[in-house]
């Protein structure tokens, strides 16, 4: 395992647990009908844009590179959604087989490039972290025609640019 690997299983160890906790928590308030409370430590307070205390610029900066990456999928420019990614990354999109590298990843969104839907989606970025200053998540939802999607991207820094390293959408239930 490289180092760049392991660096990233950690990250994604550190991160996943807690955002598993704070979905859980958020969705069992959802189901009791009760408001959830806007506390600073409230993963689901936090408006797009806004830092917490423990961000820095890089969450803002990672912020944005995640909306080129939605900005290039909705004008349907393939080649700078792919330049959006690191070469070895990740993407698990919902409903596809998991691509890893460039050509995977130029192939699978390729095949998804032809949607209306996803031309006419709506993308709210919900959260943006650093982790460190070589690492980010950033959380975010998309409506897609009558879909809602939930997004995970983990960022990391490729010279002074923020590139996706990893990328995770579900269908919202």
């Amino acid at each position: 395992m490289t180092k760049i690997s392991q660096h990233r299983a950690l990250l994604l160890a550190a991160v996943v647990p807690a955002l598993l906790i704070a979905g859980c928590s958020a969705n069992t308030q959802a189901m009791k009908g009760a408001a959830s409370p806007g506390t600073p430590t409230d993963m689901d307070s936090m408006s797009p844009g806004t830092a917490s205390p423990s961000d820095t610029a890089g969450g803002s900066q990672a912020e944005s590179a995640v909306q080129g990456y939605f900005n290039a999928l909705k004008s349907g420019n393939l080649d700078q959604v792919v330049s959006s990614f690191a070469d070895d990354a990740v993407v698990a999109v919902d409903g596809q087989a998991t691509a890893e590298g460039s050509q995977a990843i130029r192939a699978l969104f390729q095949k998804l490039q032809g949607s209306q839907d996803m031309k006419q989606a709506t993308h709210t970025i919900d959260q943006s972290r650093t982790a460190g200053d070589q690492d980010a998540f950033v959380r975010s939802t998309s409506k897609q025609g009558d879909d809602d999607y939930r997004e995970l991207f983990l960022l990391s820094k490729d010279g002074e640019e923020w590139k996706i390293s990893q990328f995770m959408n579900n269908q919202a239930s």
